[in-house]
């Protein structure tokens, strides 16, 4: 991989990792009722009304769910990112050969090339 896409590729990871963590930063808040919110979907359930209750354990509950998959998603980034240092990031894990550029620019945290991909989604990898 040339070195001008490395570097793009390293711009947009770490550009996208901030984001994410400026994300997960405010669902954190949320969580430990820490953003200065109240109403639904703010915090802990603790509405007088029963329905109210319900609705705010489910944005409670949501927004856990989100900060969780944000997590995964961040340390995917972090994986790319660190294969950008090691000078594998492009390479595929499973067969070695190259990760097509259109796949890196859909997905810049791929570690499967396509066809590995497709055969870790039907159950063959």
């Amino acid at each position: 991989m040339r070195k001008a896409d490395l570097q793009r590729f390293r711009k947009l990871l770490m550009d996208e990792k901030e984001r994410v963590m400026q994300s997960m930063a405010q669902h954190h808040k949320v969580i430990r009722g820490l953003d200065g919110a109240e109403g639904p979907g703010t915090g802990k359930a603790h509405s007088n009304h029963l329905a109210d209750q319900g609705t705010d354990e489910f944005q409670y509950e949501a927004t856990i769910q989100f900060a969780s998959t944000e997590g995964r998603y961040l340390y995917h980034i972090e994986e790319a990112l660190a294969r950008i240092e090691n000078g594998s990031y492009g390479k595929c894990e499973e067969c070695g050969g190259n990760i097509g550029l259109e796949r890196l620019r859909a997905v810049p945290h791929a570690r499967l090339c396509i066809d590995c991909k497709e055969k870790e989604e039907d159950g063959q990898g």
